[in-house]
């Protein structure tokens, strides 16, 4: 089971170049509420843009980046599966894709693909569409 610890960003949609940080081991649960434009769809974009490579919105990916700064769009997932912590970076113009595990960086010799069907096969065990339907 994924237990997600924490997720920040920056340069992601509307928000600009300060990152955001959401902290998920405050409570043992999470419910996110808010009115219309407070970021709740930006989070769940985040969230799997980090892990899948594609926001959970119909969004391109070059339409992610903040307009305002137009580069160094970034993202941080930290999360628990058994006794592994996994820190998962993205990052767009430039282009960063770090999977670290238990604070060490995993060695990437593979192209970016082949890494992400890595991640999910090996490390979430679910892929994109599983993830968004659950």
């Amino acid at each position: 089971m994924i237990q997600f610890k924490n997720i920040r960003w920056k340069n992601f949609l509307s928000t600009g170049n300060a990152w955001t940080e959401i902290d998920f081991e405050r409570s043992p649960s999470t419910l996110i509420i808010g009115e219309n434009g407070t970021g709740k769809s930006t989070l769940l974009d985040a969230l799997t843009f980090s892990l899948f490579n594609k926001p959970f919105r119909n969004v391109s990916k070059p339409q992610l980046i903040n307009t305002i700064n137009g580069k160094n769009l970034r993202t941080e997932i930290n999360f628990q599966i058994g006794s592994k912590n996994y820190c998962i970076k993205r990052g767009l113009q430039p282009r960063i894709f770090e999977i670290e595990v238990n604070g060490e960086k995993l060695d990437k010799n593979a192209n970016i693909r082949d890494f992400q069907k890595y991640l999910e096969e090996n490390i979430l065990k679910l892929n994109y569409k599983s993830f968004t339907q659950i």
